[in-house]
């Protein structure tokens, strides 16, 4: 494997609007509250990104780019996900007919999507068709090829080449590996290398919880930058490891939000200096409640990425970007 010699600031974001959320949250609460902003967000975002010269890899859900459920109906795979928790699948209990036209805003946003990809510097990447569960009870891997050809269909009649993957929820196996390569995709977003042990009790798994909220404000589990030569090839694709989440603005710890971003600034400056990849990523919809407060953090942080670019020469890749010079 290559080395940059130099540090790499990686931002993924999982653009997935209500698709992702459809069995937690709902279109009236969260979805009005976070998801219909998101096409702002998006914009806000893109515009800091080119000031500051940032490389991002926008991970969408395939059925984002569809106008409406009659176009998306007219083109879905014939093979689906067959879930035991059918809550789980966009396919089950009419879900796709009954969305309105004035909910359409918050599932359907092709224009936005083909943005993305005509700026410098953003990748279009998948995030599966259907935001498909790989780990979930009842799916088979015939259905998950059914899902990533369609992901990787849809992409193409846009112009768009899909070269990497973030897996919803971070589930994904060697079989679901060997069918995104067999598709082209060279690499993926893998979990954060582990900070802290596996729970082996409900106690120790409260405890890390503890650990890990912890962890965003105050040094708990050491710094989160990978080396690049722990980053591996499984089935032909690089795991593009997570370094941290950047977690949305609370109101209830404002007080808190100068330690969160020296945080930041300190795991970014520490993988600048020792020549490691820093890897953020978040969802779009994040942002959509206070907005003005969380593109004022993410504005610190791209400052902090300026100042290591000028001192250290840090670079800032895609997903695509960095796997190509480390092969």
């Amino acid at each position: 494997m290559n080395n940059p010699n130099k540090g790499t600031l990686v931002i993924s974001l999982d653009y997935e609007l209500m698709w992702g959320i459809i069995d937690v949250l709902t279109k009236d609460g969260y979805g009005q509250t976070h998801v219909k902003q998101v096409p702002d967000v998006i914009n806000k975002m893109i515009a800091l990104f080119e000031k500051y010269d940032v490389h991002a890899t926008f991970a969408t859900v395939g059925m984002i780019m569809y106008s409406n459920s009659k176009e998306l109906l007219a083109d879905i795979p014939q093979v689906h996900p067959t879930y035991k928790q059918t809550v789980k699948s966009p396919y089950e209990h009419d879900y796709i007919t009954q969305i309105t036209a004035e909910e359409e805003c918050l599932f359907f946003q092709p224009e936005v999507a083909k943005r993305i990809n005509s700026h410098k510097g953003m990748e279009f990447g998948t995030h599966t068709y259907c935001h498909y569960y790989c780990w979930a009870e009842g799916q088979t891997t015939e259905q998950f090829d059914a899902d990533t050809k369609k992901a990787v269909e849809v992409a193409k009649r846009n112009g768009i080449e899909i070269k990497s993957i973030v897996f919803p929820r971070n589930q994904v196996s060697d079989e679901h590996l060997k069918i995104c390569a067999k598709y082209g995709i060279t690499s993926y977003r893998g979990n954060a290398l582990k900070f802290f042990n596996e729970p082996k009790s409900t106690f120790e798994e409260i405890k890390n919880r503890i650990c890990r909220l912890l962890d965003a404000y105050i040094n708990v589990g050491g710094m989160t930058s990978i080396p690049y030569e722990k980053l591996e090839y499984k089935e032909g694709m690089l795991n593009v490891c997570a370094s941290r989440m950047l977690r949305p603005y609370s109101s209830r710890l404002f007080f808190l939000e100068e330690l969160r971003l020296r945080r930041i600034k300190k795991e970014m400056t520490y993988a600048a200096k020792k020549s490691e990849m820093y890897h953020l990523w978040w969802h779009p919809h994040n942002f959509g409640a206070n907005m003005e407060e969380n593109l004022r953090f993410l504005e610190g942080v791209l400052q902090t990425y300026k100042k290591c670019k000028e001192r250290y020469g840090m670079q800032s890749c895609t997903m695509t970007e960095i796997k190509d010079q480390l092969s």
